[in-house]
């Protein structure tokens, strides 16, 4: 395992590109700095914005797994998520979605993935497909499995979160690369990326949208919303913010 300290002016940034981008085994979080730890190279940053040291090996290989404090996580009163080395919650009778956290984007665990549970939750209705663009782990396709859809598809331009949502989801038709990879539009679309990416992405994940269902988007700052909403024809139908990080969901009106 290796650990990066990375400090400069835009942590925020970084690590909302690191949670993306990245297979995070573990963060610390300072008011000058963080460190992240995972087992490959630290995926390119601004070197411009940040300033980045790997820790010597005993410091990267400390004897904490990092999994000592993991509990599940209630998402709402009826949502819950756990990793598999979690003990299910006996009083609890809801949608359980068991998900690995080798992915940190992706496990239930930030903000932004919440935010968008909470959305796709709140406006799930039956669909026969369902496609997930910027998977992470699939925690988000997940959920469409548990909840009966037949066809799901999921992209992400990271091969450590593809094969961990293959692993997830062996059933799903999982992609490297955009929507575009993907061989079908589905009836609901859902996007976790971060606001830049979402509006580079937006032609290609309307091209997969056959707007029979809603689009959920999440991922956004509070300031990034009205630039991306301003780009989706529909009504919004839903909203959540968890933190710093939105999401929406919108109803095509031409359907």
């Amino acid at each position: 395992m290796r650990a990066f300290r990375i400090t400069g002016n835009d942590l925020t940034s970084a690590l909302d590109l690191l949670h993306v981008h990245a297979e995070l085994l573990g963060v610390v979080e300072e008011d000058c700095a963080i460190t992240v730890w995972l087992e490959t190279d630290l995926p390119m940053l601004d070197r411009h914005l940040v300033k980045i040291e790997e820790l010597p090996f005993e410091i990267a290989n400390a004897t904490a797994t990092g999994l000592e404090n993991d509990r599940a996580i209630l998402v709402a009163c009826d949502l819950l998520v756990r990793p598999p080395w979690v003990a299910s919650e006996p009083a609890f009778h809801g949608i359980e979605l068991v998900v690995p956290r080798g992915m940190a984007f992706g496990s239930g665990e930030h903000a932004s993935t919440q935010a968008a549970l909470l959305v796709l939750h709140s406006v799930w209705r039956p669909v026969a497909s369902l496609i997930d663009v910027g998977t992470g782990s699939g925690i988000l396709a997940c959920y469409a499995a548990v909840r009966g859809c037949a066809q799901i598809g999921a992209c992400d331009i990271e091969l450590a979160a593809v094969q961990a949502a293959r692993e997830l989801l062996p059933h799903a038709e999982v992609a490297l690369g955009g929507p575009e990879s993907l061989s079908f539009v589905a009836d609901l679309v859902v996007a976790n990326m971060t606001g830049t990416e979402l509006g580079a992405a937006l032609p290609a994940i309307f091209s997969r949208w056959n707007r029979r269902a809603p689009l959920v988007l999440s991922g956004m700052r509070p300031h990034e919303v009205i630039g991306i909403e301003s780009r989706v024809v529909g009504e919004v139908v839903a909203r959540e913010r968890i933190g710093d990080f939105c999401a929406f969901a919108v109803q095509s009106v031409s359907f």
